[in-house]
Order: C-alpha cells, then structure tokens, then sequence
C-alpha cells in the first residue's frame, strides 16, 4: 500500500490542505503544534473507515466550527493491483466519490464506492501491519503489536525456507496452514465455537430431540387419560352404591335432633317462669330489708343530731376566745412596726453621714490621680512632637552608615590608585594647574593628587598634561557615586554629616526609650479606667459636695462607721421582733378564721341531721302507711317458697335433656349432613371429569399421535447419523488444525531469528555492535543487551523503548514483501532521543527509506536532520 496523496478540505481547523508524497523514500511534514498534523491521520482513517452519513463522535468532531460546511478528505492510494481515488465529504451535503485508475478505471459514488474500497482493502492490505506501522504521540514507547500482522508472517516463512528445507519441509505449509484454516472455518469460529455444518447438524439433532420429546410426551398424555377415564367410572360406580346408606344416616339423624329440640324449648319455659319466681322473690326481700333499714336509719341520724348540736356550741366557744387573740396581737404588731420605723430613720441618718465621708474621701483621689495623669500626658506629648519632628529614621540612619563606610572605602581606594605630583618652586613663580592660578614662593613644594586628566603650564615656559590611569578614574568615579549617593541619604535624612546623623539617631533613641517610658507610666495610673470616665465621677462627686467648706472637717470618719454598725444591729434586731409580731398575728388571724370556719361547718351540719331525719322519718311514715312491718315479711316468705318450686322443676327438664346428649345428637347431624353433600358433590366432580376425558379422548382419537411420534423418532435417528458424521469430519479438522498450530510454533521460533537479524542489522547502527536483542514467538521484543548486559524490555528508559519502536517498525517495513508493504507513520517520535542518537536514527532511516515509504509528522523537524534523503513539507496556517 502506498499513500501518493492526501487532501483536507473544512477538516477541524484546515481550511485546505494539498500533500504530494513520494512513493519511496522518507517525507517530513513540519509544522507547528495544532495546525493539523496529527489530523491528517485521523482523516485518513475516517476516509477508509466512516461512511459519509456516519453520525458517530469520532465523524462529528472533525466539523469546522468557524463555518457551517461539511469536512471533505480526498487520498490516492494504490495497494496491490488498484490504484484509486476516493474523497467523500462528512456533515453536509453527505458525498462520496471513487475513481479505480488501475487495473482498469472505474467510477463508483455512494456505498457502492464505500463497499469497494473496503474490499479492495480487504484483499491486499494487512490490516494488522497497517496499525503496527503506525507511531503515535501517546503509544511511542509501547511494545509493537506484530502477532497478528499476516504479511510479515509470510515474509519470514519465505526469510526461513533455508531452514524449513533443513528440516524437511516441502515449503507449501502456508497454504496448507492456509486451507486447513479454510476446512475449520466451516465448522468452528476462531475462537473455536461451533459454526457452519457442524453448528447445524447440533442443532438439527437438538431440533429432532425436541420433537421427539414432544411427540412422546403427547403420546404419554393419551395414556393418561385412558387412566384417568378407568379411575373415574370406577369412583362414580362407588359413589352411587353410597347414596342410599348416607340418606338413611342422615334421616335418623333429624328425628334425633327435633326430639332434643323439643326438650330444649321445654327447659327454656321453665327457666323463664323460674327467673320470674326469683325476681319477685328478690323484690319482697328487698322491700323487707329497705323497711328494717329505715327504722335503724332513724336512731342512727337521731343520735347525729344530738352529737353535732353540742360540738356546735363547743366551736362558738372557741371562736370568742381566738377573736380575743387576735386583738392583742394585732396591738403588739403596731407597737414592733412604730419601733422598725424609728431605727430606720436612725440607720438613714448614719448612712448619709458615711456616704459623704465616703465621697470626699473619693472626690480627694480622683483629684491627685487626674493631676498626675495629666502631667505624664503633657511629657509624653512633648517627646511625642519632638520625635516627630525628626525626619531620620533607624532604616535612615542605618543606610547613611552604609554609605559613609563605602565613602571611606572608595577614598581609601582612590588615595591607593591616584597618581601624586609634587612640584617644588626654585624660584617665585604662578602654576597654573587647569587654569586655575596657584602662587608658590621660592622653594615652596605644592603637592596634587591627580584623579583625572590635569593640564599644568607655566605662562611662556612650559605646558604638561598629567593623566592618571584608568584604574585610578574608576576609583574617583566611584567616590564621586559614592559621595552623591551619601549627600542624598544625608537631604533625606535632614542631617549635614554623617556625624551630625549619629548625634540625631542617638537624641531619636533618646525620645523613643523615654516615650516608652511616659507611656508605661500613664498606661499604669490610668489602670483599666477611662479617663473620660474618671473626669465625669469627678464631676458628679463636686457636684454632690455640701456648699458650706469645713462642715465636715470635724466628723470623725471611724466613729461614723461604727455608729453606722450600731444603727445597723439595732435595726436587724427590731426588725427581727418585728417579724416575730408579725407572724404572731398572721397565726393567731388564721386560728381565727380555722375557728370561725369549723363553727360555721357544724352549724350546718348540725342544721343539715336535723333535716335529714325529719326527712327519713317522714318516709318511713309514708311506707308503714302503705304496708305494715308484718305484711312484708308474709309476702317475702310465700314469693321464697314459689321460686323454690319452680327451680326443682328446671332441675328436673334439665336432667332429661342431659340424658338425651344433645352434643351428640348435634355431631351426628353435622357429620351426616356433611358426608351427604361430600358424596354429593364427589359424585358431581366425577361425572365431570369423565365427561372431559371421553371428549378428550375422542379428539385425541383423531389426532394420531402415535404416528407422529414414529416419525419424529425416524427423524431423529437421521440426525443423529449426520451428526456423528459431521463431528468425526469437525473433530479430525480441529485435531489437523491444532497439530498444524504446533507445527507453525515451531516454525515461528525458526523465523524468530531473521526478524531477530533484522533488528539486530538496523539497531546496531544506533547502538553500537555489541547490540543484541531476545525476541519471542510472538514477536515481541522481550529484551536488550549492550556490552554484555541485558535489560528487560520493561525497564528500558523511554528514549530507549521509542528507539526499539523505531527500528522494529523498519526492521518489519525491510523484510514483508512488496506487495505487502504500507506506510510507516510516525507521529513526532524521537522526543526522549539525545542529539547523539538522534544523528544515529536518521542513518537508519536513510537504510530502510530507500526501499519502503515513511511518512514523519513532526513539529520539530531539526530531529530529523540526520536523514539526508529525506523529503521535507512545511505547513503553514
């Protein structure tokens, strides 16, 4: 398979895109990041994968969103025979388009085009290999996935004929391999599941089971009825021989059960008239027992009577004695209330005398601790506004140090660098030193420290020019910055020197420490108090002060306190007897009001036994008048001996109806009803179900099920013979394919080795010779040795994975056939490779490129400069 070109129209963000490729050779396509590198691969996989119409995520990701079209993908591909374009356009206005240039031209559009691609692509390209070719961004150091490729397969058959014909080997054992697959592909899958004629004679044999097992099962269903059509003529002839010995049970059962009835009813009269005896008999003994409880009734609330009268008169008596109480105890209260009042007024007397002193004595305080307060707060502004009036701070003061030092420094650096010239007069004359006249006497010695370039000359005899070197420039250059630098610190800090700004720290230092010191001292007299507060204590205090001065120089402040406790237990005391009294009286008012009351109650109740025996004697007047004593208790006899009469008669019906078990007799009815309307409704359910079978059994009759299960039997028999003849051709293709799956194994271990040289030959180019690498039966890479030392694949670095990746992928691109060969794809690879290396791969590209198509979207092409042969593209937005 070869790419020659590939076309991106409205494809994410490519407006257009027109690549050419070669069909040989290495190309490079550059480009920044996301302009669309990677989306050239993706393209072409939706070109060969994703019908127009397809509305799966992978296709509508790829629509522009700055442009309401549809993206378009053309590529001209040629593999095996065919060469073709094919372009389809996605989203909008759904299109696809394929022209067959070779063998012969074909034009195709729509699924047609799309279901001929695909087959073309099914014929002659591995699409194994087509995706182990292939290097992504994200997969660069994953091992190459090469089992399943077919064309390298064939190719190392053909690399390992040698060997196979050493062995003994005819050299047709792919297409055998190749026809026996054919052979179990028509009776497994490839996983090994039965499928094709194996598949249907299971289920052909599975079918003639079922049908067989159906066709018993209805046959079985005949039989079953015949007996269940035996079972129930024999039941209902049973039945029917029952009838009559269950009537006749159920006909002396009846006339038992009315004849317990009719003694029942019997007893149930008895019982009536005997309650009726009994109630009238309880009536007369009541009326007799109501008449001898009234009469005792009336003794008894006689005595009530005189009882209550006298405790009557008691409590009256005890009434006046607690009035006469009562008033002595309120005399004593008013007595204890006027002395409480008096020591009151003495206990505010003495109070106010101390309250004042109190005061005084606080108002005094208040006066010296604000005086005090005061003085500290107007020190403390002093210093306050004196420090603040200095403009150096420490930072200041610390910086013009610094700078001083570097003045020294500087000038001790110019004084070592500069150049000294001393001039001595021999006689009296005017130097001019820049200009500048300097007059010298005979004999006098004028010395200059040159810093910079200084003209001399003596008027009409000589000019000199004194140039210091340049080390000594620097360095007066550098006092100069230094100078400049400190003056300005020196204006900032508001001080002239730097001696001048020790002096200002030292007074700052001074205020600060004192500051500190006034503010402790006010923050201790203030205390937790607000001043604001104390000044309106000291207000209300002056205010409250007696106007006459002196009134109370002369009170004595201990001898106020202690008249102030003598008032005070004076009045605790006469408050307490005061107390006394008072409860004194509360007790003797509520004895009273005990008293009254209790005298009250018996009044009434006495009022009360007085009313209710005239009223019980009236009603016991009013009974005697209607029935005298004597003429109950005959009536109460005489209803006594009636009850006992017909209570005897009760006992009596009550022992014949127990004789005739009325229990029983009532079993025996309920069981003979029972059993009649079981046997009644068996019978009905028989005959019921004789009926359905005989109608079913005549439809079975016409169904001729026994013939059917011959049939199905026949069948099944048939099936069964086919089957066992298809499994003994499925079970000698299975056995011939696995023997051949070993016999391939082994082969593969032999071919192991020429793709083992392969990558051996293209790897040592970049690993140097002693490079070696194990290879298993399925490909893989398993491990790699350097100068005698191996590692694990697994433990490689990831340059060194991607390096492998590489070189296996033109290792595989060298050895498959022509005609098998597909476009090696790599997708910004070599990003863990050193320079070194690096120069090292592109001398492998340039050995494998010749022959094959490698295709390498980069965005940072410079990794691929080692390939001279290369074919270089340039995106550009």
């Amino acid at each position: 398979m070869r790419l020659h070109r590939l076309v991106l129209t409205n494809y994410r963000g490519v407006t257009h895109r027109d690549i050419e490729f070669p069909d040989h050779g290495v190309t490079v396509v550059s480009g920044h990041n996301e302009i669309g590198k990677s989306s050239m691969i993706e393209a072409l996989d939706l070109l060969l994968e994703s019908k127009d119409r397809s509305t799966k995520k992978d296709v509508k990701q790829v629509k522009p969103t700055h442009a309401d079209v549809g993206a378009e993908v053309t590529a001209e591909i040629s593999t095996g025979p065919y060469r073709f374009v094919y372009r389809k356009r996605f989203h909008k206005k759904c299109e696809t388009e394929l022209t067959v240039l070779a063998p012969h031209r074909e034009q195709l559009t729509g699924d047609e085009a799309h279901d001929r691609v695909r087959s073309m692509l099914a014929d002659t390209v591995d699409t194994g290999l087509w995706q182990a070719q292939r290097v992504l961004q994200s997969t660069s150091t994953s091992a190459v996935p090469l089992a399943g490729c077919d064309a390298l397969s064939r190719a190392l058959d053909i690399a390992a004929g040698d060997a196979a014909a050493l062995a003994g080997l005819s050299g047709s054992e792919p297409v055998l391999i190749e026809r026996i697959d054919a052979e179990f592909g028509r009776y497994f899958t490839p996983t090994g599941r039965p499928t094709g004629q194996w598949a249907a004679a299971i289920d052909s044999l599975k079918a003639a089971e079922a049908d067989v097992a159906q066709c018993t099962a209805a046959v079985a269903e005949v039989d079953d009825r015949i007996r269940r059509h035996a079972m129930a003529t024999d039941e209902l002839a049973e039945l029917d021989a029952q009838r009559d010995s269950v009537a006749e049970r159920h006909t002396l059962a009846v006339a038992a059960a009315e004849s317990v009835a009719a003694l029942t009813d019997r007893l149930q009269a008895a019982r009536t008239e005997a309650g009726a005896a009994e109630a009238t008999s309880a009536a007369a003994t009541a009326a007799l027992q109501e008449r001898h409880r009234l009469r005792i009734d009336v003794d008894a609330r006689a005595a009530v009577v005189t009882s209550a009268g006298v405790a009557a008169r008691e409590a009256a008596e005890a009434e006046g004695a607690g009035r006469a109480v009562v008033t002595a105890a309120d005399a004593a209260l008013a007595e204890a209330v006027e002395a409480l009042r008096a020591a009151e007024d003495r206990l505010d007397a003495a109070r106010h005398v101390v309250t004042e002193l109190s005061e005084r004595e606080e108002f005094d305080r208040l006066c010296a601790r604000l005086a005090r307060i005061d003085a500290a707060q107007r020190d403390l502004d002093q210093v306050t506004g004196e420090q603040a009036a200095i403009t150096l701070t420490d930072k200041g003061f610390r910086a013009i140090e610094v700078a001083a030092s570097a003045v020294d420094v500087a000038a001790a650096q110019v004084a070592a660098t500069s150049t000294i010239v001393e001039v001595t007069a021999e006689t009296e004359l005017e130097l001019l030193v820049d200009d500048r006249p300097v007059v010298l006497s005979e004999g006098q010695v004028h010395c200059l420290t040159v810093a910079e370039a200084t003209a001399l000359r003596l008027p009409g005899v000589l000019s000199a020019r004194v140039a210091p070197s340049v080390t000594a420039a620097d360095s007066h250059a550098k006092l100069d910055a230094a100078q400049q630098h400190l003056q300005d610190l020196l204006v900032a800090g508001g001080v002239a020197s730097a001696a001048d700004a020790r002096l200002v720290d030292e007074r700052r230092r001074e205020l600060t420490a004192r500051r500190d010191q006034l503010s402790a001292t006010l923050a201790g007299i203030r205390g937790d108090d607000d001043i604001a507060g104390l000044r309106s204590r000291l207000e209300v205090l002056s205010a409250g002060r007696t106007a006459e001065p002196g009134l109370w120089d002369e009170v004595d402040s201990a001898g106020a306190r202690a008249a102030l406790e003598v008032s005070l237990a004076e009045r605790k005391r006469v408050a307490a007897h005061c107390e006394t009294q008072r409860k004194v009286a509360a007790a003797a008012a509520v004895q009273l009001v005990e008293r009254g009351t209790r005298a009250t109650v018996l009044r009434e109740k006495a009022a009360a036994a007085a009313d209710e025996l005239t009223a019980i004697t009236q009603r016991l007047v009013d009974a005697r008048a209607i029935a005298g004593d004597d003429d109950l208790a005959l009536r109460a006899q005489a209803a006594a001996d009636a009850a006992r009469l017909m209570g005897d008669r009760v006992v009596a019906l009550s022992a014949s109806l127990e004789q005739a078990t009325p229990d029983v007799v009532a079993a025996e009815l309920d069981a003979a009803r029972t059993a009649a309307q079981t046997l009644g409704r068996r019978h009905d359910e028989v005959s019921r179900v004789l009926r359905d079978v005989t109608v079913e059994l005549t439809l079975f009759g016409a169904e001729g099920r026994t013939g059917k299960l011959d049939a199905a039997q026949i069948r099944r028999e048939h099936a069964a013979a086919a089957y066992a003849r298809t499994r003994s051709r499925a079970q000698a293709a299975h056995l011939l394919r696995s023997v051949m799956a070993r016999h391939r194994d082994n082969t593969r271990l032999r071919y192991v080795d020429p793709f083992r040289t392969e990558i051996e030959r293209l790897g040592r180019a970049v690993f140097g010779p002693t490079f070696e690498v194990e290879v298993d039966s399925a490909l893989q890479i398993r491990s790699r040795t350097l100068d005698g030392r191996t590692v694990p694949y697994e433990s490689l670095s990831g340059g060194a994975k991607e390096q492998l990746g590489l070189v296996t992928r033109l290792a595989v691109s060298a050895l498959v056939a022509k005609e098998d060969t597909v476009p090696v794809v790599i997708d910004d690879a070599l990003g863990f490779t050193d320079p070194d290396r690096l120069v090292k791969m592109g001398a492998v590209f340039d050995l494998v490129g010749s022959d094959g198509q490698v295709i390498v979207l980069t965005c940072t092409p410079e990794r691929y400069n080692g390939v001279h042969g290369a074919h270089r593209i340039e995106l550009s937005g």
